[in-house]
């Protein structure tokens, strides 16, 4: 599986893509029939009439299946196939844990164990299975950090699902830095993933973008949140320092971390509980400055392209040039955050215009 051919990718996306389309239209009708929905409120959701969940499903079957097939095309040695039930197994009990979370609403108490136990089940394959390098050179260390980045990607994605497109669109993105990054540095196990999942949320987002016909939910966002955690941790980042190397995951999922960053620490700030609802992600403190649902759509895609371009350089870079190109765009990122962070808005107004 080290040299998948190009044809097998092509294969691999269009199946994902169709398969994901298709499966999201079927979950969509059990989903009203059940009603399995998420009703208007006249607040946070604002949407006209109740959106059906179950996309989350749609979302994880569609990876899974996708893969349990291509397995038969492709040889996949003993390791690799272990290495598929460390990086699947934890993502897919997240998602069945957001289902009974989006049918029967669990407290975040029990949520949050749950995540740690599956975070700390994927760590310590991945901190004494010798599937990435040591992180801080130490492995207890590694691990608490580990816990720590798949607990914080999981809910940072769940966090960002607060607009139409707009978790779908973050997902296909971090999967494109995931693909295009793990082929050029001839990792194309994990490549095939990204391309997968890039195929798997282009189906999903035909359902999902304005006016959405149907939501993710906490199924999809913690199954995308935890899988994209662990993967992004699993790729070698071929640099020539800790410090860089640190920064390949970051700029990949950088847009579920800066929105949640934003959110959590303004709230605190705020004497506002993180975990209580609100109007001040990202989204919309783009809409409270007039910038419309599509544009907002583009901006995420925007951030995330450019916050990309640093993993590639430092493939072509010594250790000094790469501290200097982490250095600015780290910088960057602060001054990003600053400008979101000054950007005033209140927690519950309906702000913008998310509609058009």
């Amino acid at each position: 599986m080290q040299n998948l051919e190009s044809k097998y990718l092509i294969a691999g996306i269009i199946f994902s893509f169709v398969l994901s389309w298709s499966l999201t239209g079927i979950m969509r009708r059990i989903a009203l029939f059940a009603n399995i929905t998420d009703k208007p409120d006249g607040g946070r959701k604002s949407q006209k009439e109740p959106v059906p969940y179950l996309g989350g499903i749609a979302i994880t079957f569609s990876v899974l299946v996708t893969i349990a097939l291509g397995s038969f095309f492709v040889s996949l040695t003993s390791e690799t196939r272990a290495d598929l039930v460390y990086l699947l197994v934890p993502a897919t009990i997240m998602s069945f844990v957001g289902l009974w979370d989006d049918i029967r609403e669990l407290s975040p108490q029990f949520r949050l164990m749950v995540q740690v136990v599956l975070g700390l089940a994927a760590s310590l394959t991945i901190t004494y299975g010798s599937t990435t390098g040591s992180a801080s050179g130490n492995q207890t260390l590694d691990l608490l950090l580990t816990i720590f980045w798949i607990v914080g990607v999981t809910n940072a994605l769940n966090f960002f699902d607060n607009l139409d497109g707009g978790a779908a669109v973050a997902s296909f993105m971090s999967a494109l830095g995931l693909f295009v990054y793990s082929k050029l540095t001839n990792q194309s196990y994990l490549a095939s993933f990204g391309f997968i999942l890039m195929g798997v949320m282009l189906g999903f987002f035909v359902w999902n973008r304005r006016p959405a016909r149907i939501y993710m939910g906490d199924s999809g966002a913690l199954f995308l949140g935890m899988l994209l955690a662990t993967i992004a941790i699993r790729i070698d980042p071929q640099t020539d320092s800790n410090w860089t190397a640190f920064t390949v995951p970051v700029f990949l999922l950088v847009l579920p971390i800066l929105d949640t960053s934003v959110v959590v620490i303004n709230r605190l700030l705020n004497k506002r509980s993180p975990l209580q609802g609100g109007k001040d992600h990202l989204s919309h403190r783009l809409a409270s400055k007039g910038i419309r649902h599509r544009h907002i759509l583009y901006w995420f895609a925007g951030i995330s392209l450019f916050f990309q371009i640093p993993i590639f350089l430092y493939l072509q870079f010594d250790k000094i040039l790469e501290y200097f190109v982490a250095s600015i765009f780290v910088i960057a990122l602060i001054i990003l955050w600053i400008v979101f962070t000054r950007i005033q808005i209140r927690y519950e107004e309906n702000v913008g215009n998310l509609d058009s």
